[in-house]
């Protein structure tokens, strides 16, 4: 399917904002209490405060993440993405572990260490993604038009603003489609998430029919 089947039929294309700087601002403060952490181990000195610099830098992290994830729908299904969240969340659990004097300083610094890693590797899926992200105007009453979403996960029938209907291509590269209420306006959109380029694009078997969602749309004002 080529990006212009898309315009033809009434699909427009959405101009997607940009959450790098909004997720790497409070990553980057994340980094320094770990960092501090690191330095107060290896050098003795008051390792007593080195679980609450690493509660408050995974807080940070976590936060980071969040806001870099909130620009698209459905990324939390990526399993890069999925993963890191969850390593984060471990470390903070690590650090209560820490403080209670059930879990070594080192092993609390080491996961924290590799849940940033990991956290960042998620966050590029995100971010190195192509942005190919359409709506079109629906009408709330109207249901998705199953019958042309072949081999989608039908997750709901109805306008919904989370996921209606999704299909996977890998575990890290997939399409949703979700309503979306702009000035009191009903939008559906069709989001493909991991895709980089027009060419790959070009290449996903979405085996969908865009004509039914005319149909369905025309049959409703009738």
């Amino acid at each position: 399917m080529e990006l212009r089947d898309f315009s033809k039929r009434g699909w427009t294309r959405v101009k997607l904002e940009s959450r790098a700087s909004v997720a790497l601002f409070p990553i980057a403060w994340g980094l320094l209490p770990i960092a501090f952490g690191w330095l107060m181990w290896f050098t003795g000195t008051n390792v007593d405060w080195v679980p609450y610099l690493g509660v408050a830098g995974m807080l940070l992290i976590m936060m980071g993440g969040l806001a870099g994830l909130s620009s698209r729908m459905g990324s939390l299904g990526a399993t890069r993405v999925g993963i890191g969240l969850f390593c984060v969340t471990f470390s903070i659990v690590a650090w209560a572990l820490v403080s209670q004097g059930s879990f070594p300083t080192v092993g609390g610094l080491v996961f924290s260490s590799a849940a940033v890693i990991a956290l960042v590797k998620g966050l590029d899926v995100v971010f190195k993604d192509g942005g190919y992200v359409f709506e079109r105007p629906w009408n709330p009453k109207v249901r998705l038009p199953v019958d042309s979403l072949l081999g989608w996960e039908i997750k709901t029938t109805r306008f919904n603003q989370q996921s209606m209907a999704v299909k996977r291509f890998g575990s890290n590269q997939f399409v949703t489609i979700y309503g979306r209420m702009v000035n009191n306006d009903a939008y559906l959109c069709f989001d493909v998430l991991g895709c980089i380029d027009k060419n790959e694009f070009e290449s996903l078997k979405f085996t969908i029919d865009l004509d039914g969602f005319d149909e369905a749309m025309n049959d409703a004002e009738e």
